[in-house]
């Protein structure tokens, strides 16, 4: 009994140390026996798609990439031969050599499934930058695992997510080599971005390409207002078949049945060869004798406009590109109980001399609803060396509405207190700005940007102004100099920015001179967790007008970019009178991104919570106290939201509610 009872410890914990083992080496495959990079590996990859649709209203048009199978139930099949060249497991190009649909106009739909096609299993994220892996050591402490014995070394090991489920995890198995921990086969199932998954894959038996998958099988199932659509991806790596890189883009169903490396079933084979011969030419008659019927739902509303209205629109040649970003899209809508509703559009142009030299266009206009203001900002560049960073920028917009009590003070100082002027909006300027400049790096450490920028300033009421012996439009003209410095690789930004204003130059009339700092570091911190910081602040040591006080690094943005571009830069419930009325400002901006934070473990609603972000925002400037926000913000399928309470000291001032709409941005 004695012997029994001293050899219990070890019967005991003998299966717990061996999964313990066998996790380990899982965790630590892609160290051990990986170079840890397919950068420069090319393969042949055939994919195969189909698409079963039921349509049960009109909205399934207004979805990105879905206007080409938006007509109504039926059953679509599309396959296609390329080759692919890595970067990276999530950075690739993909050359289309041979193709052959079903779907109108060939078009692509579903684009977003197409990473699922290449699950990086070893990486913190199975796809770019969301999901988190099972198999990565710092995602450990989100999953739940059972190691099953199996045969010929190898284990099953089946994970799922602790509880709550979340968007961002999966739950599947793998089938494991027991003695390195490389992972063989995986099947894991999970939603995200409105569509539920179940993907299949089999991994590369060596080296790094075991980090790639040799066949890859995804099911998915994406619903939306009563729309249902079952799709299954196939993908198979590595096809013996190699075309020259001449073919292109080549639609011939024949081709496709001389290349393709799996069969099609029974239903895919009927649905190809009765549209091969639905659209065969007669060669009966003769061409151009009988024109088809013009169809304007058809031929205009549907595909020359409709189809537009939801779409990008792409050009590309040898020499040019152009773009034109969908013109109905809810990710262009933002909210703010500060500035209103909001709508962005933008557009993009480039043109090629050669590999070194070109121009870039990227335009963006935009319009406040609440303020009734367009705005517009039109960047022209030309790149002469793109190793430097080296360009000439032509940049012209009508910047922000400019806001200063200053110069009614002034008024009311020469003219007597009596004076009412409230409700004349003689303190509220259009800014109009032409900014040209040359960038370079001049040391790997140290970027330059050196040119002049001129500003046009009108006010709302001019003849207000006039009225009381002040100018109806204000120019200045000023020289710049901008230094960016980065010490460490991976360290923080340091930015000097120096402005001098010079009279007598295209008439100018304002003589100021203009010095900022700023400091900014993005920490990416695994898993999928950011701290981002900002410190800086700006002074004037010349100034004639108080009332154009406009500072780069500090300003108000009327038209915000979203989630990830200026929520952690910018102040939410400053009053627009703050950024325009003080000679000098100190601030700090600081902001904690991560998934399954606090409301992610939250029942039900914590499953569509992608990430979480809480912000402090501080503020000094002169003849105020202290200013801070505080704030916190979600990210989900359809929006992010965050709301916001601001303090003067630790006084209560107000409290905002933001949001950005995120529905199909990765669309």
């Amino acid at each position: 009994m004695l012997g029994i009872l001293t050899g219990m410890p070890s019967i005991a914990f003998s299966k717990s140390t061996t999964d313990s083992l066998v996790l380990s080496r899982l965790f630590g495959y892609r160290r051990n026996f990986t170079r840890n990079d397919v950068a420069g590996y090319i393969s042949n990859v055939y994919i195969k798609s189909n698409f079963n649709v039921w349509r049960r209203n009109a909205t399934l048009w207004l979805i990105p990439h879905m206007y080409s199978i938006a007509d109504g139930d039926r059953y679509l099949v599309s396959e296609s031969y390329n080759k692919i060249r890595f970067n990276s497991i999530n950075e690739y190009e993909s050359q289309r050599q041979v193709c052959y649909s079903t779907i109108r106009h060939n078009r692509r739909t579903l684009p977003t499934v197409v990473e699922f096609m290449t699950p990086n299993i070893y990486d913190v994220c199975l796809y770019d930058d969301h999901v988190l892996s099972p198999f990565n050591l710092h995602n450990q402490h989100f999953y739940q695992y059972r190691v099953l014995p199996f045969i010929n070394d190898q284990v099953i090991i089946e994970f799922k997510p602790r509880l709550p489920d979340n968007t961002q995890l999966v739950t599947g198995q793998a089938y494991v080599d027991v003695q390195t921990g490389r992972v063989d086969k995986a099947i894991f199932k999970g939603e995200f971005d409105m569509i539920r998954f179940r993907t299949e894959t089999v991994q590369g038996d060596y080296g790094s390409r075991a980090l790639l998958p040799i066949e890859c099988k995804t099911n998915v199932v994406f619903q939306f207002m009563g729309n249902k659509i079952y799709s299954t991806f196939d993908a198979v790596f590595d096809c013996p078949i190699n075309l020259p890189d001449s073919v292109q883009d080549v639609f011939d169903l024949a081709l496709m049945d001389s290349i393709r490396p799996i069969p099609l079933t029974g239903q895919e084979e009927h649905i190809l060869r009765e549209f091969e011969e639905r659209n065969k030419p007669d060669t009966t008659v003769v061409e151009d004798t009988i024109p088809r019927k013009f169809d304007f739902v058809k031929d205009i509303l549907q595909d020359a406009i409709g189809d537009r209205l939801i779409s990008s629109i792409r050009y590309q040649s040898k020499k040019t590109y152009m773009r034109l970003y969908p013109i109905v899209n809810p990710q262009y809508v933002s909210y703010s109980s500060t500035h209103g509703f909001s709508y962005k559009l933008k557009f993009g142009a480039q043109y090629n001399f050669n590999d070194h030299r070109y121009f870039e266009f990227y335009p963006w206009c935009g319009y406040n609803f609440k303020y009734k203001k367009f705005y517009f900002t039109l960047p022209l560049y030309f790149n002469y060396n793109p190793k430097r960073n080296g360009q000439v920028q032509v940049i012209y917009g009508n910047g922000n509405r400019i806001s200063n009590s200053n110069i009614t003070d002034e008024i009311q100082h020469e003219h007597g207190d009596t004076l009412d002027l409230d409700n004349k909006q003689m303190d509220y300027f259009d800014d109009n700005y032409l900014t040209i400049s040359n960038n370079i790096v001049a040391y790997d450490w140290l970027e330059i940007t050196s040119g002049f920028t001129y500003h046009r300033r009108v006010p709302y009421n001019p003849d207000a102004l006039w009225h009381y012996g002040k100018p109806r439009t204000y120019y200045s003209f000023a020289p710049m100099l901008t230094l960016k410095l980065r010490p460490w690789r991976k360290g923080p930004l340091f930015t000097i920015d120096y402005e001098r204003g010079i009279k007598g130059i295209l008439k100018s009339d304002m003589d100021y001179e203009r010095w900022e700092f700023d400091g900014s570091l993005k920490y990416d911190m695994k898993p999928m967790r950011k701290l981002n910081f900002k410190v800086g602040g700006g002074f004037y040591s010349r100034k004639k007008y108080s009332y154009f006080v406009d500072y780069m690094h500090f300003r108000d943005n009327k038209l915000p970019e979203g989630w990830d571009d200026d929520w952690t830069g910018d102040f939410q419930l400053l009053d627009s009178r703050w950024y325009n009325e003080s000679r000098y400002y100190v601030r700090s901006n600081f902001s904690y991104e991560s998934p399954l934070l606090f409301t992610s473990w939250l029942p039900i609603v914590g499953h569509y919570i992608e990430k979480e972000r809480v912000y402090l925002s501080l503020l000094s400037i002169d003849k105020t106290r202290p200013y801070s926000e505080i704030g916190y913000g979600v990210t989900t399928r359809l929006l992010s939201i965050g709301l916001f309470a601001s303090f003067l000291n630790s006084d209560f001032q107000d409290v905002e509610c933001k949001f950005t709409f995120e529905l199909f941005r990765r669309w």
